[in-house]
């Protein structure tokens, strides 16, 4: 207690209270010694809180917060620029034309004077020709059978001066038989034989 004798903490030596001092370690009364802890104490929290409202204080200006009642803010979409497609042809070529078919000529019918011995009266002609002596004529009807059709030339179609057989596709040409005799047209040439023998050959052009 102050005014009274007090013991030094260091040399334990009882000294004089109006010494204030202890002689041998310089250690101060123990009022003082509070006192002077007390204020030590005092400066660091006053430093400490300084420091806590400079760094508070900076922190709210350097990062505002937004006025939460205040609008939002505007913000426009910026206009996307169109873009235009042009289309071009290179070195303006014309694309080819494409092919076409040309149509096989229309099948002839079958010549009147033969076409009235054929089964149905008509048929379609796959050869007409003549030689110096006989005009030839090869029809197909509509059932698909071949005919063979001879006929004098220069005289009008009679059973005296015509005669009709079925015949057949042979190599290049058509043969149609009558008993022994055997007619074959073809290859530019009319052959009639009997048996082995060859009754005539003769030319055979086309007509028409």
């Amino acid at each position: 207690m102050a005014g009274s004798p007090w013991t030094c903490a260091q040399c334990g030596a009882v000294n004089d209270p109006a010494a204030g001092r202890c002689g041998t370690c310089a250690s101060l009364a123990p009022g003082r010694a509070r006192a002077r802890a007390l204020w030590v104490l005092l400066t660091l929290m006053l430093v400490a809180g300084v420091a806590v409202a400079g760094a508070l204080l900076f922190t709210g200006r350097s990062e505002p917060e937004p006025d939460s009642a205040g609008p939002f803010p505007s913000y426009t979409t910026p206009a996307v620029p169109t873009t235009k497609t042009v289309v071009t042809t290179a070195n303006a070529l014309t694309p080819p034309p494409s092919p076409t078919t040309t149509a096989s000529p229309a099948a002839k019918p079958c010549p009147g004077d033969a076409a009235r011995y054929l089964p149905g009266g008509e048929g379609t002609a796959l050869l007409v020709a003549q030689t110096p002596k006989s005009l030839i004529t090869i029809c197909r009807v509509p059932d698909g059978r071949i005919f063979y059709d001879g006929q004098a030339r220069g005289q009008a179609a009679s059973d005296d001066t015509h005669i009709v057989l079925p015949a057949e596709a042979s190599g290049d040409g058509f043969v149609a038989k009558n008993g022994d005799y055997t007619y074959q047209a073809g290859g530019g040439r009319l052959v009639v034989s009997a048996g082995s023998g060859v009754l005539s050959d003769e030319e055979l052009t086309t007509v028409g």
